[in-house]
This record gives structure tokens, C-alpha cells and sequence, in this order.
């Protein structure tokens, strides 16, 4: 099979009736982490094979303070956050049988803070951490999000000097308050308390009040405070269910307790959406939610004229973004730019291939599309494997698969599919991606019409593969992670070799030299100068 594929349908047809399969939990990483003494402060954590660090979402289960268990966390919720490149970690607490509130609540504080400490150790991006839950959950998980920052930074312990912020949140059923003299006077069939709320707080008599206070996830809200996504499963005018049981859990999680955070985040200029039965909203799901802050980073906006496709070839497939020309004639033919990601832009969901560096978002912006119309081809290179195809690169150490074959195909079916001038097809990347511009380049010598590698290289034995095109080579001279003696032998050889090439050398610029490079604001002009 071959070809572009933009939506997969999949129906399971036994004896004349569909069978679904129950989705089950992968099994985490790590499992049964202790981040204290108790033998509930534990934390389960699966680690999404991206090969760079990755955003975080974190599930704090409900259960009333009294039960539930982090075991709880939905598998499809789990499989599709690990599809999109996130970790995900649950948290276990103590319940009050085990201590009174504030237990529950410093415990997820700490377990918060201890995953935080793990960044290097365990793939975590400390800037993208989000937390979703139920009921309970919920409301430890808005606590975290609202409160003001609980970090020590003068503590002798190094976990309380961790940060305890989230960049999203996502409470599904959550009481905005502890008060039940609230729920009493604004949610419909709750006429008194159902619990003495005094046994759920170490706090006693004048002290209590103020236990309640600050256990309210209300009383945190600022301006400050991270995107929220609050869901709930009725409609402000539902009315009550018959069955005594089911009305009970519906008063406890009612949508009323939304409408009041959503007034006040709205007050305090948050971001905030709230989903129940009935009006559209801008978000359906936790997972849609979190993909969407974590993931895309809450800047899908920069890409939002990229089309993701996926190609299949011969039981393969590799995903990848177009960008269209933006006034596209069907008469003309324009010109393609292969953009190869580096190892950060790895994974499955074709997402980290835009947002991993500033390239893809860039090459979307007036100042490249808007004044060169092309094709814009930003494939994604699975986790596991990487561009370049050689034994010189296979025997590096930590030599990855490649994909090169299928990228190839790719570029074929993209030429042959859309109006694409065959003389002006231009390959570019970085990091990896550069090492992946030189080894499309030796693929195809007689191929593109220019080449540009940002910080990658090439053995300079193979100079002679890369005379008949076009090069210009991009490197910092204190790259720590590519060496830039790869890019300085190059040019050396290539020359040598009578080749057509061109190179820059950025003093004192690390590995990020593709903030320079692609800004130059000759490379786009000399760029599309160059035909086969």
C-alpha cells in the first residue's frame, strides 16, 4: 500500500456484531515511586520516547479524601498523551484515615515538587508540567495551579525549594469551595450538609474556619494563574436525577461550583473553559486540552495554516506538516523546502516536528512565506529513528534506524501530488536535521537544487557526493553537542572538491545556531536564486 493518508476508520466485525477492545493501562516506567514514608505517597510514571525531555501531565485521583487510587487513571487518556509526546505521572496521597486534611493536600505539593527534581532523570521539561483529576482530584490538582508558588528557596531540603506552578489545569467535577454553607445556599437538592466537615481537617475549633478558607480552591485565584479546562457531566438547568444514589454523586459534582470558578477566573483575566452537556467549547476533552497546552505549548495559533497528512509506503509510514503557497495559482508551479527537524522534534503525534525550535513558525511568517511562496514540507522522524542513512552514521555511538527511504518517497509523492517545480526542490536542517541534509544530499546528488545543514556534519571522505549541489553550511563555533570541526572539514573538502559552497561561522553561539541562521537575511534570497 502506498500513498497519503489524512483519517483512519478501523471497525472490528466478528460474528456479525463489533467487537471493542477494553483498553488496557501500559505499564509505567517507573511504578510505585516513593516520594515519602507512607506507603500511599508513591507515584506511577510512563515516559513518552521522544528522545528529549517532555512536557508532564500528572493525575491526582478523587474518592472524597477517603478512597480511589491513582490506578484509576483511564488507559485511552494515557495511550493518547504518550502518543502526543507527554509523560504522565499519578500521584497516590493519604487519605484522612491516614492523616486529616492538609495531608492530602501537601502531599501532592511534594509529589509535585519530587517529579520536578526528576527533569534530568526522567525526560521532563520543568516548564511544561499540567495536572487534571476528579472530584477530589480536582480539587488538589486547582490547588496546585491557584495557590501562589509553595517553594522554599532558603530550605535545607532541595525538594521544598522545587516549584510547585503548573502551565495548565484541567478539574473535572471540582468543588470551587469547602464551605458547605455555600453548596447549601447555590447547588439545586442540597438542603444540608452531608458529611461534619470538621472530620475531615486536623484543624479544630476557631482554627477549622480557616483550614476550610485555604483548602477552597476559590480563595486562590489570580491573575497569575494557568489556563484551566473545567468539565462537568450536567447542564446548570438539569434537573435532578430520581435514583437517590446517582443524585447524591450529581449534587456533590455540580456544575454550579464551575459557573462560580469560571466567574472569578474570568474576573482575574485567566484562561478558562468550561465544558458540560449542551454548547460547543473550544475544548471536548482532558486529553484534547492538555495536548493542546503541553504538546503544542499553547501556540497552535503559529501553525494553524500547516495541514498534517501521514504517508504510507509498503507497511511504513512517516507523518508531516505542509505549508501551502498562500496565494496558490493552479497554473503555476512552486518550489519545495524539506525542513528536517532535530532530535527534539521526534515522536508520533506530528506535533514536536513544528514546535521543537523556532524554524517551522518562522518559515509560516510573512517574512518567509509570505514572501516566498513555496511548498513547506515538515516531516516528523519517529522516536526511535532518526534521518541519516550511512554506516558512517549507523556505527556512531547511539546510532539510531533511519528513515530516510521512506522521507525520500515522501518528497516524490509531494513533488508528484502538488504543483511543485522539479528544478527548485531545496533540503535544510538542523541538528540531526543537518546530518540528514547532507545524507539526502548523497542519496540524491543530482537532485535538489540547494542544500542548507545548520549545525550538523559529514565524514569528509564523501566530499566529492556533495559538488554538484549548491551548499550553504551553518555552525556556532562553541556547539557542544555537534562538533564544529564537522561543518569546518566540510566546507574544507567540499571546496577542494570544486564544489559550489558557502559557509558561516557564528563566534560565540552554542548549538543553537539556527536562530542565526535561518534570520540571515540573505539565505532565503540565495535560497531560491538556485535552480537544478
Amino acid at each position: 500500500m502506498k500513498g497519503i493518508v489524512f483519517c483512519f476508520a478501523l471497525v472490528f466485525l466478528v460474528s456479525g456484531y463489533s467487537q471493542v477492545k477494553k483498553p488496557v493501562l501500559p505499564a509505567p516506567t517507573y511504578a510505585n515511586v516513593p516520594y515519602g514514608d507512607h506507603p500511599n505517597q508513591v507515584i506511577d510514571f510512563w515516559k513518552a520516547d521522544i528522545g528529549v525531555r517532555a512536557p508532564l501531565a500528572i493525575f491526582i485521583h478523587g474518592g472524597g479524601f477517603t478512597g480511589g487510587s491513582k490506578d484509576k487513571i483511564s488507559p485511552v487518556v494515557v495511550t493518547k498523551l504518550l502518543d502526543a509526546g507527554i509523560n504522565v505521572a499519578s500521584f497516590e496521597y493519604r487519605f484522612i484515615k491516614h492523616a486529616k486534611l492538609p495531608a492530602a493536600h501537601e502531599d501532592v505539593k511534594r509529589a509535585l515538587q519530587f517529579v520536578r527534581s526528576k527533569s534530568r532523570e526522567w525526560a521532563i521539561d520543568p516548564k511544561f508540567i499540567g495536572a487534571f483529576g476528579g472530584s477530589a482530584g480536582a480539587q488538589l490538582s486547582a490547588y496546585l495551579a491557584f495557590h501562589d508558588d509553595m517553594a522554599d528557596p532558603d530550605s535545607p531540603d532541595p525538594l521544598a525549594r522545587q516549584s510547585t506552578r503548573l502551565f495548565c489545569v484541567a478539574p473535572s467535577g471540582a468543588q470551587s469551595t469547602m464551605d458547605l454553607r455555600w453548596w447549601v445556599e447555590n447547588i439545586p437538592g442540597y438542603d444540608k450538609p452531608h458529611v461534619e466537615i470538621g472530620k475531615y481537617w486536623e484543624a479544630e475549633g476557631s482554627a477549622l474556619e480557616d483550614a476550610v478558607w485555604e483548602g477552597s480552591i476559590i480563595n486562590h485565584i489570580s491573575s497569575d494563574d494557568p489556563p484551566v479546562y473545567l468539565s462537568y457531566g450536567m447542564a446548570p438547568d438539569a434537573r435532578i436525577p430520581e435514583d437517590s444514589k446517582k443524585a447524591g454523586g450529581w449534587k456533590l459534582h455540580h456544575v454550579n461550583f464551575g459557573i462560580a470558578l469560571q466567574e472569578k477566573l474570568n474576573r482575574a483575566g485567566v484562561e478558562c473553559t468550561l465544558d458540560y452537556p449542551g454548547p460547543e467549547t473550544r475544548y471536548s476533552s482532558v486529553e484534547e486540552f492538555m495536548i493542546d497546552k503541553l504538546a503544542w505549548r499553547n501556540q497552535r495559533t503559529l501553525y494553524r495554516d500547516y495541514e498534517p497528512g501521514v504517508y504510507q509506503s509498503e507497511g511504513e509510514s512517516i507523518a508531516y506538516q505542509l505549508l501551502k503557497p498562500r496565494h496558490f495559482d493552479p497554473s503555476k508551479k512552486y518550489p519545495l523546502v524539506l525542513f528536517l527537524h532535530g532530535s527534539g522534534g521526534r515522536g508520533f503525534a506530528n506535533i514536536r516536528n513544528l514546535i521543537d525550535a523556532d524554524v517551522p513558525a518562522y518559515l509560516a511568517t510573512d517574512a518567509v512565506s509570505g514572501s516566498y511562496e513555496a511548498f513547506y514540507l515538515v516531516p516528523q522522524c519517529p522516536g526511535p529513528n532518526t534521518w541519516a542513512l550511512s554506516p558512517w552514521m549507523q556505527n556512531r555511538p547511539g546510532g539510531r534506524p533511519s528513515k530516510q527511504p521512506i522521507l525520500l518517497d515522501l518528497v516524490d509523492e509531494i513533488v508528484a501530488s502538488e504543483a511543485i517545480d522539479p528544478s527548485r526542490l531545496y533540503v535544510t536542517g538542523l541538528s540531526m536535521g543537518g546530518f540528514g541534509t547532507f545524507s539526502a544530499v548523497a542519496a540524491r546528488p543530482e537532485f535538489w537544487a540547494a542544500a542548507v545543514p545548520v549545525c550538523g556534519g559529514w565524514e569528509a571522505e564523501a566530499a566529492s557526493q556533495f559538488t554538484s549541489t549548491p551548499m550553504w553550511l551553518f555552525h556556532g563555533d562553541e556547539d557542544q553537542a555537534v562538533d564544529v570541526q564537522y561543518s569546518r572539514d566540510m566546507a574544507k573538502a567540499i571546496r577542494s572538491k570544486g564544489g559550489k559552497l558557502k559557509y558561516t561561522e557564528y563566534p560565540g553561539v552554542g548549538h543553537n545556531s539556527w536562530l542565526n541562521a535561518y534570520w540571515e537575511a540573505d539565505l532565503w534570497d540565495w535560497m531560491f536564486a538556485q535552480r537544478r
